[in-house]
């Protein structure tokens, strides 16, 4: 049996916000990030999450989905003020086609629904190759908007 008990060390130390305005789907994300060993805010919207931008000190990655209003404020506002990774989660516009969300500072672009496996993926690269203290293998780990 696996022990659920985590050390300090075990812990990834990297502070991450998830904006999203489907709260069933933030939460799920936010719970797996948090089991990880993450520091996990959540955000319902564009006012919430630049606030916590601006308060939470060392961000470093924000996930957010574009179909959430004023999405291009939020990624130009982390980029610039935390340097943060940014992960999008796209689902039924396709805005990967109609722009180039690289130069808008957006690093990884994933299609909803999207697996949990996905969003551990993006950030071990983009942190070093850490690897997580529980990671979740189960493919059934989808995280997509219950709506």
């Amino acid at each position: 049996m696996r022990s659920e008990v985590k050390t300090e060390s075990d812990s990834p130390d990297l502070t991450i916000i998830v904006a999203d305005r489907h709260p069933f789907a933030r939460a799920a994300l936010a719970a797996l990030l948090s089991y990880d060993g993450y520091r996990v805010f959540q955000a319902q919207s564009f006012r919430a999450t630049l606030s916590c931008l601006d308060q939470i000190p060392n961000v470093a990655v924000l996930i957010a989905d574009l179909d959430t209003p004023e999405w291009r404020s939020i990624v130009r506002h982390a980029v610039q003020t935390a340097k943060a990774l940014v992960i999008a989660m796209e689902g039924n516009h396709p805005y990967s086609e109609m722009y180039d969300l690289k130069a808008l500072g957006i690093q990884v672009c994933l299609k909803k629904p999207i697996t949990y496996r996905d969003v551990q993926k993006a950030i071990r690269q983009n942190f070093g190759g850490r690897e997580l203290s529980n990671p979740v293998t189960d493919e059934s780990a989808v995280i997509t908007n219950l709506f």
